[in-house]
Protein backbone atom coordinates (compact mmCIF):
# COMPACT_ATOMS: atom_id res chain seq x y z
CA UNK A 1 0.00 0.00 0.00
CA UNK A 2 2.64 2.36 0.72
CA UNK A 3 4.68 2.33 -2.56
CA UNK A 4 1.50 2.45 -4.29
CA UNK A 5 1.21 6.12 -2.40
CA UNK A 6 4.16 7.25 -2.81
CA UNK A 7 3.72 5.93 -6.57
CA UNK A 8 0.33 8.16 -6.77
CA UNK A 9 1.96 11.21 -5.33
CA UNK A 10 4.47 11.13 -8.14
CA UNK A 11 2.44 11.38 -10.42
CA UNK A 12 0.29 13.91 -8.25
CA UNK A 13 3.53 16.10 -9.11
CA UNK A 14 3.48 16.00 -12.25
CA UNK A 15 0.34 16.18 -13.26
CA UNK A 16 0.36 19.40 -10.55
CA UNK A 17 3.50 21.42 -12.25
CA UNK A 18 2.06 20.93 -15.69
CA UNK A 19 -1.33 22.44 -14.18
CA UNK A 20 0.79 25.43 -12.84
CA UNK A 21 2.11 25.92 -16.34
CA UNK A 22 -0.84 25.45 -18.60
CA UNK A 23 -2.72 27.86 -15.98
CA UNK A 24 0.00 30.84 -16.05
CA UNK A 25 -0.23 30.29 -20.23
CA UNK A 26 -4.12 30.83 -20.26
CA UNK A 27 -3.73 33.51 -17.95
CA UNK A 28 -1.61 35.08 -19.93
CA UNK A 29 -3.07 34.76 -23.23
CA UNK A 30 -6.18 35.74 -21.81
CA UNK A 31 -4.79 39.15 -20.47
CA UNK A 32 -2.77 40.13 -23.81
CA UNK A 33 -5.87 39.04 -26.14
CA UNK A 34 -8.23 41.39 -24.02
CA UNK A 35 -5.97 44.06 -23.64
CA UNK A 36 -5.22 44.14 -27.58
CA UNK A 37 -8.90 44.27 -27.98
CA UNK A 38 -9.65 47.08 -25.83
CA UNK A 39 -6.51 48.64 -27.03
CA UNK A 40 -8.10 48.22 -30.54
CA UNK A 41 -12.09 48.98 -29.58
CA UNK A 42 -10.67 52.09 -27.92
CA UNK A 43 -8.21 53.44 -30.56
CA UNK A 44 -9.85 52.86 -33.55
CA UNK A 45 -13.31 54.65 -32.99
CA UNK A 46 -13.71 57.81 -35.61
CA UNK A 47 -14.76 59.99 -32.48
CA UNK A 48 -12.63 59.29 -29.41
CA UNK A 49 -13.26 59.64 -26.13
CA UNK A 50 -11.30 62.87 -25.77
CA UNK A 51 -13.46 64.25 -28.80
CA UNK A 52 -16.25 63.90 -28.18
CA UNK A 53 -15.72 65.44 -24.67
CA UNK A 54 -14.68 68.48 -26.14
CA UNK A 55 -17.56 68.63 -28.45
CA UNK A 56 -20.06 68.42 -25.66
CA UNK A 57 -18.32 71.04 -23.60
CA UNK A 58 -17.21 73.70 -25.68
CA UNK A 59 -19.74 73.15 -28.23
CA UNK A 60 -23.82 72.94 -28.50
CA UNK A 61 -24.45 72.31 -31.84
CA UNK A 62 -20.69 72.18 -33.74
CA UNK A 63 -20.64 72.79 -37.72
CA UNK A 64 -18.67 70.13 -39.57
CA UNK A 65 -15.39 72.30 -39.94
CA UNK A 66 -15.29 72.40 -35.66
CA UNK A 67 -15.73 68.86 -35.32
CA UNK A 68 -13.16 68.66 -37.69
CA UNK A 69 -10.61 70.53 -35.65
CA UNK A 70 -11.61 68.94 -32.36
CA UNK A 71 -11.06 65.76 -34.10
CA UNK A 72 -8.40 65.74 -36.13
CA UNK A 73 -6.20 68.45 -34.23
CA UNK A 74 -7.02 69.65 -30.56
CA UNK A 75 -8.41 66.39 -29.41
CA UNK A 76 -5.28 64.52 -30.09
CA UNK A 77 -2.68 66.86 -28.60
CA UNK A 78 -4.64 67.22 -25.84
CA UNK A 79 -4.99 63.46 -25.31
CA UNK A 80 -1.31 62.80 -26.47
CA UNK A 81 -0.29 66.03 -23.87
CA UNK A 82 -1.87 64.11 -21.00
CA UNK A 83 -0.92 61.27 -21.70
CA UNK A 84 2.97 61.99 -21.55
CA UNK A 85 2.21 64.02 -18.24
CA UNK A 86 0.82 60.36 -16.79
CA UNK A 87 3.90 58.68 -18.15
CA UNK A 88 5.55 61.15 -16.58
CA UNK A 89 4.16 61.24 -13.50
CA UNK A 90 4.38 57.17 -13.34
CA UNK A 91 7.79 56.62 -13.88
CA UNK A 92 9.30 59.43 -11.32
CA UNK A 93 6.54 57.70 -8.60
CA UNK A 94 8.24 54.34 -9.81
CA UNK A 95 11.89 55.72 -9.42
CA UNK A 96 10.66 56.96 -6.09
CA UNK A 97 9.05 54.04 -4.58
CA UNK A 98 12.48 52.07 -5.75
CA UNK A 99 15.03 54.42 -4.45
CA UNK A 100 13.15 54.59 -1.33
CA UNK A 101 13.34 50.63 -0.49
CA UNK A 102 16.84 50.57 -1.65
CA UNK A 103 17.33 53.58 0.59
CA UNK A 104 18.53 55.49 -2.23
CA UNK A 105 18.54 59.47 -2.33
CA UNK A 106 15.38 60.55 -4.70
CA UNK A 107 15.70 60.51 -8.36
CA UNK A 108 16.01 63.69 -10.18
CA UNK A 109 12.84 64.46 -12.28
CA UNK A 110 14.57 65.55 -15.36
CA UNK A 111 16.13 61.96 -16.08
CA UNK A 112 11.76 61.20 -15.21
CA UNK A 113 10.61 63.21 -17.72
CA UNK A 114 12.97 61.63 -20.38
CA UNK A 115 11.90 58.22 -19.34
CA UNK A 116 8.64 58.97 -19.68
CA UNK A 117 8.26 60.95 -22.59
CA UNK A 118 10.04 58.18 -24.20
CA UNK A 119 7.66 55.32 -23.06
CA UNK A 120 4.43 57.74 -23.80
CA UNK A 121 5.93 57.58 -27.49
CA UNK A 122 6.85 53.50 -27.52
CA UNK A 123 3.09 53.52 -26.64
CA UNK A 124 2.10 55.76 -29.35
CA UNK A 125 4.25 53.71 -31.83
CA UNK A 126 2.52 50.25 -30.37
CA UNK A 127 -0.90 51.78 -31.04
CA UNK A 128 -0.22 52.73 -34.35
CA UNK A 129 1.44 48.83 -34.94
CA UNK A 130 -2.00 47.37 -33.94
CA UNK A 131 -4.35 49.36 -35.61
CA UNK A 132 -2.31 48.88 -39.05
CA UNK A 133 -2.27 44.80 -38.03
CA UNK A 134 -5.75 44.80 -37.18
CA UNK A 135 -7.73 48.42 -38.46
CA UNK A 136 -11.16 46.75 -38.18
CA UNK A 137 -10.67 44.68 -34.91
CA UNK A 138 -8.42 41.69 -33.74
CA UNK A 139 -9.93 38.43 -35.24
CA UNK A 140 -11.82 36.04 -32.47
CA UNK A 141 -10.24 38.09 -29.50
CA UNK A 142 -13.03 37.44 -27.30
CA UNK A 143 -14.08 34.20 -27.73
CA UNK A 144 -10.19 32.73 -27.59
CA UNK A 145 -9.79 34.86 -24.36
CA UNK A 146 -13.07 33.20 -22.98
CA UNK A 147 -11.68 29.75 -24.03
CA UNK A 148 -8.63 30.40 -22.04
CA UNK A 149 -10.62 31.61 -19.08
CA UNK A 150 -12.78 28.28 -18.69
CA UNK A 151 -8.99 26.51 -18.48
CA UNK A 152 -8.08 29.06 -16.31
CA UNK A 153 -11.25 28.30 -13.99
CA UNK A 154 -10.87 24.61 -14.12
CA UNK A 155 -7.36 24.36 -14.34
CA UNK A 156 -7.94 27.09 -10.85
CA UNK A 157 -10.13 24.49 -9.00
CA UNK A 158 -8.23 21.44 -9.83
CA UNK A 159 -5.30 23.12 -8.13
CA UNK A 160 -7.28 24.14 -5.17
CA UNK A 161 -8.53 20.23 -4.98
CA UNK A 162 -4.53 19.32 -5.05
CA UNK A 163 -3.88 21.82 -2.17
CA UNK A 164 -7.05 21.04 -0.41
CA UNK A 165 -8.50 24.77 -0.47
CA UNK A 166 -12.24 23.57 -1.74
CA UNK A 167 -14.78 23.82 0.28
CA UNK A 168 -15.16 21.63 3.50
CA UNK A 169 -17.29 21.24 6.06
CA UNK A 170 -15.68 22.36 8.80
CA UNK A 171 -18.20 22.86 11.58
CA UNK A 172 -18.72 18.88 11.21
CA UNK A 173 -15.40 17.51 11.12
CA UNK A 174 -14.51 19.76 13.96
CA UNK A 175 -17.07 18.12 16.16
CA UNK A 176 -15.92 14.44 15.02
CA UNK A 177 -13.54 12.09 17.24
CA UNK A 178 -10.63 10.31 15.11
CA UNK A 179 -12.27 7.14 15.07
CA UNK A 180 -15.58 8.94 13.40
CA UNK A 181 -13.93 11.35 11.30
CA UNK A 182 -12.21 9.02 9.18
CA UNK A 183 -14.84 7.27 7.40
CA UNK A 184 -16.56 10.70 7.17
CA UNK A 185 -13.82 11.60 5.11
CA UNK A 186 -13.92 8.57 2.83
CA UNK A 187 -17.72 8.86 2.53
CA UNK A 188 -16.91 12.50 1.38
CA UNK A 189 -14.19 11.45 -0.67
CA UNK A 190 -16.31 8.85 -2.34
CA UNK A 191 -19.45 11.62 -2.95
CA UNK A 192 -17.07 13.99 -4.54
CA UNK A 193 -15.27 11.38 -7.09
CA UNK A 194 -18.64 10.29 -7.95
CA UNK A 195 -20.11 14.04 -8.30
CA UNK A 196 -16.99 15.09 -10.51
CA UNK A 197 -16.96 11.94 -12.67
CA UNK A 198 -20.28 12.82 -13.67
CA UNK A 199 -19.65 16.11 -14.79
CA UNK A 200 -16.42 14.36 -16.50
CA UNK A 201 -18.59 12.03 -17.99
CA UNK A 202 -21.05 14.56 -19.31
CA UNK A 203 -17.88 16.94 -20.63
CA UNK A 204 -16.42 13.88 -22.58
CA UNK A 205 -19.96 13.45 -23.68
CA UNK A 206 -19.77 17.03 -25.68
CA UNK A 207 -16.50 16.61 -26.40
CA UNK A 208 -16.74 13.61 -28.42
CA UNK A 209 -19.86 15.07 -30.30
CA UNK A 210 -17.58 18.15 -30.80
CA UNK A 211 -14.86 16.30 -32.29
CA UNK A 212 -16.98 14.06 -34.55
CA UNK A 213 -18.18 17.37 -36.20
CA UNK A 214 -14.70 18.85 -36.48
CA UNK A 215 -13.54 15.03 -38.30
CA UNK A 216 -16.17 15.21 -40.65
CA UNK A 217 -14.96 17.54 -43.03
CA UNK A 218 -12.93 20.47 -43.38
CA UNK A 219 -14.41 24.15 -41.84
CA UNK A 220 -16.52 22.80 -39.45
CA UNK A 221 -16.47 22.98 -35.36
CA UNK A 222 -13.30 25.73 -35.95
CA UNK A 223 -13.66 29.13 -34.72
CA UNK A 224 -14.37 31.71 -37.56
CA UNK A 225 -10.91 33.67 -37.06
CA UNK A 226 -8.51 30.76 -37.02
CA UNK A 227 -9.02 26.93 -37.73
CA UNK A 228 -8.82 26.22 -34.49
CA UNK A 229 -10.94 23.35 -32.97
CA UNK A 230 -13.60 23.91 -30.70
CA UNK A 231 -13.29 20.92 -28.69
CA UNK A 232 -9.70 22.17 -27.64
CA UNK A 233 -11.55 24.39 -25.37
CA UNK A 234 -13.98 22.00 -23.70
CA UNK A 235 -11.62 19.68 -23.56
CA UNK A 236 -11.02 21.57 -20.36
CA UNK A 237 -13.84 20.02 -18.31
CA UNK A 238 -13.71 16.43 -18.69
CA UNK A 239 -10.05 16.54 -17.94
CA UNK A 240 -10.04 18.71 -14.99
CA UNK A 241 -13.13 17.10 -13.86
CA UNK A 242 -11.52 13.42 -14.21
CA UNK A 243 -8.36 14.84 -12.35
CA UNK A 244 -10.48 16.12 -9.21
CA UNK A 245 -12.40 13.19 -8.96
CA UNK A 246 -9.22 11.46 -8.72
CA UNK A 247 -7.63 13.56 -6.25
CA UNK A 248 -10.60 13.61 -4.14
CA UNK A 249 -10.63 9.63 -4.15
CA UNK A 250 -7.30 9.60 -3.32
CA UNK A 251 -8.00 12.39 -0.36
CA UNK A 252 -10.91 10.46 1.14
CA UNK A 253 -8.74 7.32 1.03
CA UNK A 254 -5.73 8.93 2.27
CA UNK A 255 -7.55 10.35 5.25
CA UNK A 256 -9.03 7.22 6.06
CA UNK A 257 -6.40 5.50 5.96
CA UNK A 258 -3.22 7.46 7.35
CA UNK A 259 -5.75 10.55 8.67
CA UNK A 260 -5.84 13.92 7.73
CA UNK A 261 -2.64 15.62 6.99
CA UNK A 262 -1.33 18.45 9.77
CA UNK A 263 -2.29 21.96 10.04
CA UNK A 264 -5.95 21.40 10.47
CA UNK A 265 -8.74 19.10 9.47
CA UNK A 266 -7.82 19.35 5.55
CA UNK A 267 -4.68 21.21 5.85
CA UNK A 268 -5.72 24.12 4.49
CA UNK A 269 -2.77 26.52 4.58
CA UNK A 270 -3.99 28.66 7.20
CA UNK A 271 -4.04 26.61 10.50
CA UNK A 272 -7.50 28.11 11.50
CA UNK A 273 -7.24 26.91 14.89
CA UNK A 274 -3.82 28.23 15.65
CA UNK A 275 -5.00 31.20 14.24
CA UNK A 276 -8.34 31.29 17.00
CA UNK A 277 -5.84 31.20 20.07
CA UNK A 278 -3.73 33.67 19.08
CA UNK A 279 -6.38 36.08 17.93
CA UNK A 280 -7.12 39.14 20.59
CA UNK A 281 -10.65 39.77 21.49
CA UNK A 282 -12.10 42.96 20.48
CA UNK A 283 -11.80 44.93 23.56
CA UNK A 284 -8.07 44.15 23.83
CA UNK A 285 -8.46 41.79 26.80
CA UNK A 286 -6.87 38.92 27.25
CA UNK A 287 -7.37 35.56 24.96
Amino acid sequence: MEPLRRLAGQVDDVVYRVERMLLLLSLSMMTVLVTLDVIQRSFSRQVGKTEGLLLSIFYTNPSAEQTAFVVDVLGPVLFAALAALFFVLATHSSRSIRAEREKRPLPGFGKSVGVGLALSLGAAVFVKALLFVFPSSVPGAQKFALGFMLWSGMLGASLATRTRRHIVLDPIKKKLDAATLKPFSLLGGLLTFAFCAFLAALGLKQLMEQFGEWASGDGIGVYDALPIPLWVVTLAIPVTFSVMALRFLGQGIHDFKWGPPKGGADAHGIDLEALEKEQLPLDGGAP
